[in-house]
């Protein structure tokens, strides 16, 4: 009887102790990082664009253009733009009007093909000549 106990134990901790290893491995397996494909000095931005397309924003800075690429679910946070618009008024007048603008207009996928997104916000620094700088995550 004392037999089954010990065994039994020496069962159950080996199973624990499997079941713990499964947990550890699976926590450590992470997917490969999407922005490996990128070398900093080397990828240029006709590249990214060619696989991401167009970015979502870009910010221009003396030290460089910063293009930012938002995951593809997250594009409706996206703040509405507008811009100014002249139109003739009675008598000669001109009146101004603010006109909303879709900033993803044309920068969707051509040919059928679906572009590939980010998983996560990317925000590239590229240098004048359009050679990839700094990936800021």
């Amino acid at each position: 009887m004392r037999w089954l106990s010990n065994s039994l134990l020496f069962h159950l901790q080996l199973l624990f102790i499997s079941l713990c290893t499964l947990v550890y491995v699976g926590a450590c397996a992470v997917a490969p990082d999407q922005r490996d494909w990128i070398k900093i000095g080397q990828t240029t931005r006709e590249e990214v664009v060619k696989r991401y397309g167009q970015p979502d924003l870009v910010k221009i800075s003396e030290e460089g253009d910063i293009a930012i690429y938002w995951p593809r679910g997250s594009r409706g946070s996206t703040p509405r733009l507008e811009i100014p618009t002249a139109q003739a008024g009675p008598l000669g007048t001109m009146t101004t009007k603010m006109e909303p603008i879709n900033p993803h207009s044309g920068t969707g996928p051509t040919n059928g093909n679906l572009q590939e997104r980010p998983e996560q916000e990317l925000r590239i620094r590229y240098s004048a000549q359009g050679i990839v700088q700094e990936l800021i995550r």
